[in-house]
């Protein structure tokens, strides 16, 4: 121990080492799995067992294991080297804008407002399923 972790020490002060300082650089890349084929980007984390989530996974013939649901703060961190369909659930155009640069190998973007607003608007479902038919 060094002359300044005893000092540390005397007066109480504990020291972290971190794991990943990377991290905090925003240094961030966390790696698509292969078998990833739809990215959902949400303001908040939803639950892959929604009823209407299941429901429409199964139309375009996906599994829960096939679609990865984010937040639009952790988009910028994906590193994705294959084609994946994006769903950005937001009617918020700044938040769309930030993070279309983002999604990469993309096959088809489909938007549509947050999950509660889909599920209430029969218009806006027919909509959001008219953009999944012509961008399949």
């Amino acid at each position: 121990m060094n002359r300044r972790d005893l000092l540390l020490n005397e007066m109480g002060i504990t020291q972290w080492q971190l794991r990943r300082p990377e991290v905090l650089k925003g240094a961030i890349n966390l790696p698509i799995s292969q078998h990833i084929q739809l990215i959902i980007i949400a303001s908040t984390e939803l639950d892959k067992t929604q009823p209407l989530l299941t429901d429409i996974l199964r139309s375009i013939n996906l599994s829960n294991n096939d679609c990865l649901i984010t937040t639009f703060d952790f988009a910028p961190h994906l590193n994705v080297q294959h084609s994946v369909n994006y769903w950005l659930l937001t009617e918020n155009q700044q938040k769309i804008d930030r993070t279309l640069p983002y999604c990469q190998q993309a096959n088809a973007i489909w938007y549509s407002p947050n999950l509660e607003n889909l599920k209430q608007s029969p218009q806006v479902k027919r909509q959001f399923w008219q953009q999944i038919q012509t961008q399949k």
